[in-house]
């Protein structure tokens, strides 16, 4: 497949008497430039024709139109003196980001500055390809990895080259939550339906967003967490970054981030037993369909005119906020930083020494919501606000407006776990009937108290499933957003849960005027009807 034909023409003086045709056949990989290290590169450079890709050729014709491809002549076009020496090698096939940055040896373009060695090529990740091409075996392959700090070293995969002020991803994911490997979540020889097949483990994650295609790579047999490689597929440029999935598409089933951020929204009458609530509702919430317990008389349109401006002003959906990319100075050094967004924050707050954005779980992270104290710019860059001011304000006012709510139905003690000595209506119906409202991770209720659990889910307990889904501090997986996901929704579940527990309860004239007139409001919002339950009954019922 490799021979090229060499055409020699025999002209005679005076008239074409002849043609001669010799094939040469050209060997399937060039002598290596870097001879000591091994790598390739392009096996043609006028057309980037890769090594690799004389074999991998579907790789080739994918990797042909990334960033990647044409990482060289990017920098190459910057002024004079822009580009530093040092900046090429993360800009050609070089000993960065691959297992040959652990001999210590400098390899690829740092070796011999050739134009084979021009962009980010198969070896910059998978390493010298020569021994692989000169007996080419499963033993050999040169694999990429997808581990980075502190699961894989820093040098050998994706925070070789992405992670310094110039584009911090390592260290940004490194503060987030996709760095977390939540302990106790399962391990690389878990079932497909378990929590870290479907999310929690990075090699698990990574197959379900690749259709499970088959795979093979530094990391895959051990235990890390979402990665680089779980969402950005290298070899492929079908979606915008490079990504395994849309994140501009709003079907859920379809878009990268609600994969998995829509798992257990619904309410179901199991929760109450195993402790399980609303575990990755975010999805649901924000495009308003499939979210929570419904209460009697309650509906929600998805397709009314806020609802539908709250996901069309925003068409990158959740990364638009989630992955807002922003330069702000650093107050340290007076130099410009640009955040690439992959603290996966809207709003993180601002370290008061350098000024920089911090990740929540980082000392700091939790500050203030206030204009000064964080930065607002997944709500600004979205082009649903046009000032940091005026969002800061608007969260805040919404944020309060469901606080109030949630302490109608629950004001918890500290513990997270209803009980009759809590403040709310729930506390109320647990202690006239424990059996319609079971403490949420009280699964020792049944097995204990010779009570049955039904197959129904009773009023209270559909309203405990809202209350930890929507509220901040009574459940570790609620949805998160304070509101923010979707305003009309978030309230409006709670204050037609309210209703629905006081009306089965006979719990009608425990509120106070503002808190009747909360209610009201919530219930009045754009895209919500809402029916009143019938009179309270006189006895606690299901």
């Amino acid at each position: 497949m490799f021979g090229l034909a060499v055409l020699a023409m025999a002209f005679a003086a005076s008239a074409c008497t002849d043609t001669q045709v010799v094939e040469v056949d050209r060997p399937p990989f060039n002598p290596a430039p870097d001879s000591v290290g091994g790598f390739l590169g392009l096996y043609t450079v006028s057309t980037n024709q890769t090594t690799c890709g004389n074999c991998h050729v579907n790789n080739q014709t994918e990797w042909s139109g990334t960033r990647h491809a044409g990482a060289y002549a990017t920098l190459a076009s910057l002024p004079a003196g822009v580009a530093l020496p040092t900046c090429f090698k993360c800009h050609t096939v070089s000993q960065l980001g691959n297992t040959y940055a652990a001999t210590g040896i400098p390899g690829g373009w740092e070796a011999v500055a050739d134009s084979v060695y021009h962009n980010v090529q198969c070896e910059s990740c998978h390493g010298p390809g020569l021994a692989h091409v000169t007996n080419p075996t499963s033993l050999n392959v040169p694999l990429a990895s997808a581990l980075i700090p502190p699961f894989g070293p820093q040098e050998q995969a994706c925070s070789a080259c992405h992670n310094d002020s110039h584009h911090p991803f390592a260290e940004q994911w490194a503060q987030s939550s996709h760095a977390t490997l939540r302990a106790g979540v399962g391990d690389p020889a878990e079932t497909p339906t378990s929590c870290g097949a479907g999310c929690h483990r990075g090699a698990q994650a990574m197959a379900r967003l690749s259709g499970n295609a088959p795979t093979n790579y530094i990391g895959k047999n051990t235990s890390f967490p979402i990665t680089c490689p779980v969402c950005h597929d290298p070899h492929s440029d079908v979606n915008s970054g490079q990504l395994r999935a849309p994140i501009d598409n709003s079907d859920v089933t379809a878009n990268l981030c609600t994969q998995c951020h829509i798992r257990s929204a619904a309410a179901t009458p199991s929760f109450t037993i195993n402790s399980r609530g609303a575990h990755a509702s975010q999805g649901a919430v924000y495009f308003g369909e499939g979210a929570g317990w419904i209460p009697p008389g309650f509906v929600f349109d998805p397709n009314n005119p806020v609802q539908t401006s709250h996901v069309t002003a925003n068409s990158r959906l959740c990364a638009g906020c989630h992955v807002a990319k922003f330069t702000t100075t650093d107050l340290s050094t007076g130099e410009a930083f640009t955040s690439v967004g992959h603290l996966f924050l809207p709003n993180p707050c601002k370290d008061p020494v350098t000024g920089l954005p911090i990740g929540a779980k980082e000392p700091g992270g939790d500050c203030a919501y206030t204009a000064t104290a964080r930065f607002w710019t997944g709500c600004t860059n979205t082009g649903c606000h046009a000032d940091e001011n005026v969002a800061a304000n608007l969260f805040n006012g919404s944020r309060a407006e469901v606080d109030v709510l949630i302490d109608i139905l629950w004001i918890d003690d500290g513990d997270t776990v209803l009980e009759t000595t809590d403040g709310g209506l729930l506390p109320r119906v647990l202690a006239l009937n424990p059996s319609v409202v079971v403490p949420a991770t009280d699964s020792a209720y049944y097995c204990c108290t010779g009570a049955t659990k039904d197959n129904s889910l009773s009023i209270a307990e559909g309203a405990l499933f809202n209350a930890r889904m929507l509220a901040e501090n009574l459940y570790s997986h609620n949805d998160g957003s304070k509101g923010v996901h979707n305003p009309a929704l978030y309230k409006g579940l709670i204050a037609g849960s309210i209703n629905a527990v006081r009306a089965r309860y006979n719990l009608i004239n425990l509120l106070s005027p503002s808190q009747e007139a909360a209610v009201q409001k919530a219930l009045s919002a754009p895209g919500i009807k809402y029916t009143p339950p019938a009179a309270p009954r006189q006895t606690a019922a299901r």
